[in-house]
């Protein structure tokens, strides 16, 4: 068993990001934070679109692409919720305890300056665990 930190976020994928981020902002008050487009050279977890907002006090993640899908490191992935996140101290450690009871997506792997891992619950929905790494 693990005790995670916070809860941090939930992300979606949607066809339209800019229309996404207008729909928090009018209905939820959704304060944006950043929206990003990526350049024509970007490519694999940076060739993604993607916003974050503020949503009362937790955040939330739009992307038109996830950037592990975009990376290659899962199939490609239907619109909706991708998953919701949770802070901890240690991934690795957080995967140890649950490697024997848990389906797992994607093993640690470093995004920029976070470490993250997706396992799936019962009912294959996905959940993030992210360290943040210097």
């Amino acid at each position: 068993m693990i005790s995670p930190n916070a809860f941090f976020h939930v992300a979606l994928k949607v066809p339209d990001v800019g229309e996404a981020v207008a729909f928090y902002r009018e209905h939820l008050n959704g304060d944006l934070i950043e929206h990003e487009q990526p350049n024509e050279e970007a490519t694999g977890a940076t060739a993604v679109e993607h916003a974050a907002l503020m949503v009362g006090d937790k955040h939330l993640y739009v992307f038109d692409r996830a950037p592990y899908e975009a990376a290659g490191l899962v199939d490609e992935l239907p619109y909706g919720v991708l998953h919701f996140g949770y802070t901890v101290d240690d991934v690795d450690a957080a995967v140890a305890d649950l490697a024997d009871d848990v389906s797992f997506v994607m093993e640690p792997t470093v995004f920029g300056d976070l470490k993250v891992a997706f396992f799936e619950d019962p009912a294959g929905t996905r959940i993030e665990l992210l360290e943040y790494v210097d």
